[in-house]
This record gives structure tokens, C-alpha cells and sequence, in this order.
């Protein structure tokens, strides 16, 4: 199946090109949970209607488990109790500051799960895999799909998903001030937050890349597959 990269810089104006990144990726994200308590306090501040699935209850009425759960984690490469095989996965994946770059080398699964053992907070994240729409790489053992979402190529945190962004939690541009015009799809979305075909997932990118407010740039549609 062909592999397609979106490109919008124009309202309206999606051109399709061959897929240039890798094919798939583990990204670290943090919980969806935690992201939301985080985001309700501006949220209710703003007062924000109780539109999409946008924070507005104490807890969320509906979870995204996308690839948008971007988060400074933080490591501590000082402490005494990294064993070997942590002080090289880390010498390979991070600055002096700890952050991550998309250019960075693809971790496999071991080095994955190694990495994130290393997070001060290893409890508030969790291990996704992801594949851009068409491939046919298998999942890895233990990983099962959630649906479909529409996003940056991804990176080891994750990448900007039109999805949240839009219907769960706004961080760039938000959504329609009334809160309908993405009715029909947000109620074809999942028990993940995410499109079950991506049939679905491009039909709203289409209407996402048609508003003027919209996020430019290149997307891809991506299988999320969650550790179970």
C-alpha cells in the first residue's frame, strides 16, 4: 500500500508526496490522565465550554492515547543507581540538557523500555509504537492498535496531532469557537480518542486543513499501537 506524506501551507492546498521518514517509531508520551489535570486549571480558567472532549470535568469524560502527549520528561544521568546498559542508551539519545531530536538514531524496543526506566517519573509515561498508514512492519510482541491519528512525523516524544489539538487538549490554534463543525467525527472516534479506519482519519484531515485557523505543515496518518 502506498505510504503518503500531507503537506498544507495553504488553507485548503493538501498536496500528497512518498513518504520520507522512517516507517515506524517508539515515542515515550505521558499519560493522558495527567495531561488533562494538568490542562483543566486553564481550561476553567478561560472558561471554556464543555465542547469535544476538551478539559472541563474533574476527570476526562473521553481519553486521546495518540501520539500528541508530548512532555519534558526529565532524566538524571548523575544518578547512582543507572547500570550500564541505562548510561549507554542515554549517552546516545541525549544532550547535556536531556532533551530529544528528531535526527536522533531509532531506538529498538529493549532500548525503549531501557530509556524509560530512566525517567525520574517512569510511572507518569508509557511506551507507544507507531506506523505511518501503508506500512507493512508488524507491531512488536505486547503491543496492540488503538486507531488512527493524524500528526507530525513523530520523534521520541511524540508529535503534534490534529486530533488533540483540536478535540482534546488546544495547545496551538484550538478548535471552532461553537464546538460543531467536527461533531460528526469526534463521535466516529474511539475508545482511544483515535479514528478506527483511516478512511475516517483522512476525511477530517481534509476538513481540519480547510479552515483558515488550521495548523500548517506535513502529516502523516499513523497506526498507534499501546503496550497492553
Amino acid at each position: 500500500m502506498k505510504k503518503v506524506l500531507y503537506s498544507c501551507y495553504n488553507t485548503g492546498e493538501i498536496k500528497e508526496d512518498s513518504y520520507c521518514y522512517e516507517e515506524c517509531q517508539f515515542s515515550i508520551v505521558k499519560k493522558y490522565r495527567l495531561l488533562y489535570e494538568e490542562a483543566l486549571p486553564r481550561f476553567i480558567q478561560n472558561g471554556n465550554s464543555n465542547i469535544y472532549a476538551l478539559p472541563f470535568e474533574s476527570v476526562p469524560q473521553k481519553t486521546y492515547n495518540g501520539l500528541d502527549r508530548i512532555s519534558d520528561y526529565k532524566i538524571n544521568d548523575k544518578r547512582n543507581d543507572l547500570n550500564g546498559e541505562q548510561k549507554k542508551i542515554l549517552k546516545r539519545v541525549s544532550d547535556i540538557c536531556c532533551c530529544f531530536y528528531e535526527q536522533e538514531e531509532l531506538l529498538s524496543q529493549q532500548e525503549a523500555e531501557i530509556l524509560l526506566s530512566c525517567l525520574d517519573t517512569e510511572n507518569d509515561y508509557e511506551l507507544i509504537w507507531t506506523k505511518i498508514n501503508g506500512s507493512e512492519h508488524k507491531a512488536p510482541e505486547g503491543f496492540c492498535f488503538a486507531g488512527y491519528d493524524i500528526a507530525y512525523p513523530p520523534d521520541l516524544r511524540g508529535a503534534f496531532s490534529m486530533i488533540c489539538d483540536c478535540m482534546f487538549i488546544c495547545k496551538w490554534h484550538g478548535c471552532d469557537k461553537e464546538g460543531t463543525l467536527f461533531s460528526e467525527d469526534f463521535q466516529k472516534l474511539n475508545e482511544n480518542g483515535l479514528f478506527e479506519n483511516p478512511n475516517d482519519a483522512c476525511s477530517y484531515m481534509e476538513k481540519y486543513l480547510n479552515q483558515d485557523w488550521s495548523e500548517r505543515g506535513e502529516y502523516g496518518i499513523y497506526g498507534i499501537y499501546l503496550k497492553r
